[in-house]
């Protein structure tokens, strides 16, 4: 009998799909229009992320700290409603009414969050796959997206559930006649055991970007231990107020960075593959969370280039397929 398999179920009258390993008792729940989001992750019943309550709210209210959200075709901010690529300037379109803010009233998480238009293209479990679904958003047939982003491309996802970890894969593709700019990330939350300022945090970035008070980076660095000394290593979160990118993963023989969130008995690594090379670490103070998110480039990444403080957007020809993964992986749950 097979350790792995994949479960579809309505769930407050949505269509989830379960990557289940009966094995470690893992169960990951994937709801695909609701932005193709991880929306819940359990080993032996105990959340790994901290689950969306109710999709109703969820949608409703746009409301953020649970499952993992997608954030693309940005992440994070622009610091203004236009941004820029290859010298033009591309403006957004409020009555659209797809576009999130963030307290000061900047673009925030991108289009993507809440998109109900993923379709599902291959689910599978065996041993030697682990359980996985296969999801993708053909994003350039769509006006309303093309309007705010209107680069032609495709996106396709695959969630993985195999030896203890969740593996998550986004392939972009550009399906257009002229050049496309990718930026994307993902925004886990994590409730780890124990008191906040007990939990022990690890990043193992190396360079800190400094930001304005509306958490635009500016382009200055400096190292991450200058920042928070002692946290490439690891330290206790305790009171510690944390909304800060940081890049240059140290990487093991593997290739992987990380950032690692130990609770009491509960750890969680976020292991970021070398396409990953930019984190955004979130702990507020108001909410006993944490975030390790994966991102292709720094928030603001496009309007950085356009000022020449960031260098290394990437940037897909024709035809081609641009592709990145992380996984997360919990023991002593």
């Amino acid at each position: 009998m097979e350790n792995y398999s994949v479960k579809k179920e309505v769930v407050q009258g949505h269509a989830t799909y379960h990557l289940l390993d009966s094995k470690l008792n893992m169960d990951l729940g994937i709801v695909p229009e609701i932005g193709n989001s991880a929306y819940q992750f359990k080993v032996n019943g105990k959340d790994v992320l901290i689950p969306v309550a109710s999709f109703k709210d969820y949608l409703e209210k746009h409301t953020f700290g649970s499952g993992i959200p997608f954030l693309a075709p940005w992440a994070n901010r622009i610091d203004s409603d236009y941004y820029y690529f290859e010298g033009k300037k591309y403006l957004l379109n409020e009555g659209l009414g797809n576009i999130i803010r963030d307290n000061f009233k900047q673009p925030l998480h991108g289009l993507l969050v809440f998109e109900p238009r993923w379709k599902v293209v291959k689910t599978g479990g065996s041993d030697t796959e682990g359980a996985f679904v296969v999801s993708r958003l053909d994003f350039y047939k769509y006006p309303d997206l093309m309007a705010q982003f209107p680069f032609a491309q495709v996106y396709e996802m695959t969630y993985r559930l195999k030896d203890g970890k969740l593996e998550c894969t986004t392939r972009v593709t550009n399906a257009g006649n002229s050049d496309l700019p990718v930026h994307f990330a993902f925004h886990p939350y994590f409730h780890p055991d124990g008191p906040r300022q007990d939990w022990k945090l690890t990043i193992g970035a190396q360079t800190h970007w400094m930001v304005t008070h509306q958490l635009i980076p500016t382009g200055e660095t400096e190292p991450t231990d200058k920042f928070l000394p002692g946290v490439t290593k690891g330290v206790a979160l305790d009171r510690t107020f944390i909304d800060d990118g940081f890049s240059d993963f140290s990487r093991a023989t593997n290739g992987l960075g990380h950032v690692v969130i130990q609770g009491k008995t509960q750890k969680i690594e976020v292991l970021y593959g070398k396409e990953f090379d930019y984190a955004i670490v979130y702990a507020p103070l108001n909410n006993d969370l944490i975030c390790a998110e994966p991102q292709t480039g720094p928030t603001d990444a496009f309007n950085l280039q356009n000022e020449g403080k960031f260098k290394h957007l990437i940037i897909l020809a024709p035809g081609k397929t641009f592709e990145a993964s992380f996984w997360i992986v919990p023991t002593g749950f």
